[in-house]
């Protein structure tokens, strides 16, 4: 199946084609004052490059997040355009599902991890290695490493952009040196890699429905906590 994958999440947007489990073009653009407009472009220049049209294009991928909430608005409003204009399937893909994918070949626990913007958080999750995919293991993760750590009781990958400086902190805390890293930014290709599965399982999004994932209540609750632990022990101290 031949799908056209984008992410828009983060501080670059990537945007890839693949055509069941073959990628056959993958891109990864700065976001820097880029507009819906010049991500339409560059849509068409990754088509160019892999040889086809818009037209040849059976199905969407678009990353959900979480990440920058415009950014995130921006992609899957492109991918719900796309769809509803082609009248084709579109699938909505976690962004940390993506991360975790990309480091597939680890045999570790596998812990992707996604910058909040503010004040040391982090979004995260635990995903797990199985049939040349991976698997989530519990809820989403919204707080600080050092929370994070203390959830860690095995040899572990993180997977993120930036990812040396969270590989310090959490190797510090656990003192031990199972904390492995992969430097890492969400694929547009696995975007669509991940959304042919879904979509040739028959397992497409609402396109009128499909939304980010935001985790906006969590992570607000995580501010909360996090100034709560702070001023208490202030208080303490």
């Amino acid at each position: 199946m031949l799908v056209l994958g984008i992410d828009t999440s983060g501080y670059a947007n990537a945007i890839g084609v693949a055509d069941g489990e073959r990628v056959l073009a993958d891109f990864i653009f700065e976001t820097r004052n880029e507009s819906l407009a010049k991500i339409m472009l560059n849509i068409d220049s990754v088509l160019k490059d892999a040889g086809i049209g818009l037209g040849d294009i059976e199905g969407f991928g678009v990353g959900l997040g979480p990440g920058s909430w415009t950014g995130i608005r921006i992609g899957v409003t492109v991918g719900k355009m796309l769809a509803y204009s082609t009248g084709k399937p579109v699938k909505g893909i976690p962004t940390l599902e993506v991360l975790a994918y990309q480091a597939r070949d680890c045999h570790s626990l596998i812990c992707p991890i996604i910058d909040a913007g503010a004040g040391g958080t982090i979004y995260a999750a635990f995903y797990r290695r199985g049939n040349n995919t991976v698997h989530q293991a519990g809820d989403y993760y919204i707080g600080d490493l050092p929370d994070l750590a203390g959830m860690i009781a095995e040899p572990v990958v993180l997977v993120a952009t930036d990812v040396s400086k969270h590989q310090g902190v959490i190797g510090q805390l656990l003192k031990s040196n199972t904390v492995a890293a992969r430097e890492s930014m969400p694929g547009g290709a696995t975007v669509a890699l991940l959304a042919a599965a879904r979509l040739e399982n028959g397992e497409p999004d609402d396109t009128l429905a499909l939304a980010p994932l935001y985790l906006k209540e969590s992570t607000a609750r995580a501010f909360v906590n996090k100034y709560s632990k702070r001023a208490q022990a202030a208080q303490q101290g």
